[in-house]
């Protein structure tokens, strides 16, 4: 019996409506201007701490509709009022502008339930709520405590309530309008009355200004298919799947969402495979900073399944995907920079303990190297995997340029790609997973597909062995296959359509499965737009996997790459 954990299917997909910036994240809704939760990421507790609501925030009023500004910033409209949510970029807070249509009094009421702890699963932190007015700043202030602060949020108000009830469950009320509500989150009070002071000094314009220019520099130059829809994973992924955390340092992460069922965490295969790419082309700077901080803070265990967002394993078990993944990002960042021996220098060691742990996993004899789990983290019945292996020979032949000591790591590249074409080749084609001249599986993961092998530059489009692989993979004889209206392909962890499927057909560079990828990215509803882990071929609605940011990278990657013909 395999010992599996697989995706939890729904039956009916959540409505979220996702938004923040770096520090915070925020969870609203897409039928009212409502939140139901606000947070940021922390070190400390290794994972995402949130306010809880019931809902959190929200405005007075009914007949709303909403629409997002930059495919980001909600805007929810009725016949009295427009309210804006923005979570400006660089700051720890919110703002909040309610502009009315017509005279009448404005209200804003919000019900605390919890502050929340969450890394894969949320638990309630036993906390007490301590609220108050600081004349000083003129904030009110609200802190849950245990025996020390763990988060306070700070609020002001332009112009200040005629009305103001305050504390866990409260309610704000102004004759007229405009009204800006300025929120600050800090690790303590001190920290949430100034931030929301500060905010107000800057004002809304001035928040609203610097975020539409950042939003706009993220997809600058984007020259490939379905703009909008690059454009809105490309920004939930820059925002979602990753964090400056409370305590202020760069973190990598699956997803803030917490719609997504191991957000909170960390999976170099996650960061540095499927977002790392996207943000390299959105934000070379922040891909150094994030790439410096992964290799220095999770390096020091290469391979793990799942690890703490400080860096020790959260769950166990060697994936030789995740190990391949430090040395392909390095290689892709010095491939669009330029050769940067400050950046190798700094590197090196947490680099050299990756190349040591993974040649733990060498055969005795042949230039192969096993897994304990799968691309879609489940146990291998055979250890060693084609994708895998072309993996970390890609990684390794791509970084050698730029190594000191290169000419030993393109050698082992060379064999293990003329061991693969030896061992892996079973009946004119690629085997998903095997043991040297033994038993064999064909099968496909497209969390880790043997589609992207030419993509990754393992092997050309012309390889028969390849093409082969790609008939078997795209057509009826896969058993997770899946024709429909929104077709794809899928695992028997996701046994529905996949979004990395979609990924892996605009990657692929073959036109009529890549086609089919597009119509589905741009006809089905899948999660609120995003693509999901899976989804449903005849009605396009997610079935596993929603809020996932990393995936949400691999897609705005694969459509800025798809129609390239060169490695990326």
């Amino acid at each position: 019996m395999e010992l599996m954990t697989p995706a939890p299917i729904l039956e009916t997909p959540p409505a979220h409506l996702p938004t923040g910036n770096l520090e915070v994240h925020v969870e609203a809704s897409p039928h009212a201007p409502t939140i139901s939760r606000m947070g940021v990421a922390s070190l400390g507790l290794n994972g995402l701490l949130d306010w809880v609501g019931a809902p959190l925030l929200e405005v007075s009023g009914q007949g709303w509709q909403v629409s997002r500004l930059s495919d980001w910033i909600p805007i929810w409209e009725n016949a009295q009022l427009t309210v804006t949510l923005l979570a400006p970029y660089g700051e720890r807070g919110l703002a909040l502008r309610l502009e009315p249509k017509q005279n009448g009094p404005l209200q804003v009421a919000g019900n605390l339930e919890y502050l929340g702890l969450r890394r894969f699963r949320e638990e309630r932190l036993e906390a007490a709520f301590r609220t108050g007015h600081d004349a000083w700043t003129g904030s009110y202030v609200l802190e849950a405590r245990s025996e020390r602060t763990l988060l306070a949020l700070g609020l002001q108000a332009d112009p200040p309530p005629t009305r103001i009830d305050w504390g866990p469950q409260f309610v704000l009320e102004w004759a007229h309008g405009p009204v800006t509500l300025y929120l600050g989150l800090a690790p303590e009070a001190d920290g949430a009355r100034t931030t929301a002071l500060h905010l107000r000094r800057v004002g809304w314009e001035g928040l609203l200004r610097k975020t539409l220019n950042k939003l706009a520099l993220l997809t600058t130059n984007y020259t490939g298919p379905l703009y909008e829809v690059y454009r809105r994973h490309l920004i939930f992924s820059y925002f979602y799947a990753q964090a400056d955390t409370l305590e202020g340092e760069p973190v990598l992460l699956t997803s803030r969402s917490p719609h997504y069922y191991v957000s909170g965490a960390y999976w170099a295969r996650d960061a540095l495979l499927w977002f790392f790419p996207a943000l390299l082309k959105a934000d070379r700077k922040r891909a150094r900073e994030v790439l410096k901080a992964a290799f220095r803070r999770q390096a020091r265990w290469p391979g793990e399944h799942a690890q703490y967002l400080a860096g020790p394993p959260l769950y166990p078990g060697f994936e030789l995907d995740q190990a391949a993944a430090y040395p392909l990002a390095l290689a892709r960042y010095l491939e669009a920079t330029g050769p940067n021996p400050e950046l190798l220098h700094e590197l090196r060691a947490p680099l050299e303990g990756v190349l040591a742990r993974v040649a733990e996993e060498r055969h005795p004899s042949l230039p192969l190297y096993r897994t304990f789990l799968s691309p879609t983290d489940d146990p291998v019945k055979e250890p060693y995997l084609t994708y895998d292996n072309a993996l970390w020979a890609v990684a390794l032949e791509r970084l050698s340029p730029f190594w000191q000591g290169g000419e030993a790591l393109k050698l082992e590249a060379r064999a293990i790609r003329e061991t693969l074409y030896r061992q892996a080749e079973r009946n004119g084609r690629f085997a998903f997973s095997f043991e040297p001249g033994g038993a064999h599986t064909f099968s496909d993961e497209p969390a880790g597909s043997l589609l992207l092998l030419p993509r990754l530059g393992f092997c050309s489009r012309q390889d028969p062995l390849w093409q082969a692989t790609a008939l078997w993979i795209l057509g009826n004889d896969n058993p997770h296959h899946y024709k429909g209206r929104f077709p794809g392909e899928g695992s028997a962890h996701f046994p529905f359509p996949s979004g990395f499927g979609l990924a892996n057909r605009i990657l692929s560079g073959l036109l009529r499965p890549a086609g089919d990828a597009l119509m589905v990215l741009e006809q089905a509803p899948l999660d609120q737009g995003y693509a999901p882990e899976s989804f449903d071929p005849e009605t396009g609605q997610a079935r596993t996997g929603v809020g996932f940011a990393a995936l949400a990278g691999f897609i705005a990657y694969a459509l800025a790459a798809g129609s390239r013909l060169n490695p990326a």
